[in-house]
């Protein structure tokens, strides 16, 4: 049983790693997308999605190991969280995986607050491109347009032509 505790906190402290390596990642994202760097962007989208198969291979790890932990704890497996198995008396490693989920708490804290922010900017950065493009075609109208802003029709316009409804 100890080697099951054992294998869970390396398993843990891999995951902390990647978080870090992720959040940093966030951060880097947050520069470039401020500084509307669109190939340095790239660049980290790919290694974020390397890092989310990294993390999604360690959590399935982490789900086969609380499977077995359960199954010599001869208790549910769907029940058994990490909260749960640091509460068991007899535990050995209690401290270091009590460590070990506060730094990752932590730090899911952190990447949905760094995700939070480059979505917020990114919504405010595409909301100014569609203001700008609403401008820019706006303008492009009046400059197209035969009429001035009093009503009046410009002249010396071949194209631009004045209706009258009243026959």
């Amino acid at each position: 049983m100890n080697r099951l505790y054992k294998n869970l906190e390396d398993l843990l402290k891999q995951k902390i790693k990647l978080y870090e390596n992720f959040t940093k990642l966030l951060e880097n994202e947050w520069v470039c997308v401020s500084n509307y760097s669109y190939d340095s962007l790239q660049e980290i989208i790919a290694k974020k999605e390397d890092q989310v198969l990294q993390m999604q291979s360690l959590e399935n790890s982490r789900s086969c190991l609380m499977k077995k932990i359960a199954e010599k704890l001869q208790v549910r497996p769907s029940s058994l969280t990490l909260k749960k198995l640091i509460q068991i008396k007899g535990n050995p490693y209690k401290n270091n995986l009590a460590q070990c989920r506060k730094k990752l708490l932590f730090q899911i804290k952190q990447i949905n607050e760094w995700s939070e922010r480059v979505r917020n900017l990114m919504d405010h950065s595409a909301l100014s491109l569609k203001k700008s493009l609403a401008y820019i075609h706006s303008a492009d109208e009046k400059a197209q347009s035969p009429y001035l802003a009093n009503g009046r029709v410009m002249q010396g316009r071949a194209e631009g032509k004045m209706v009258s409804m009243d026959v």
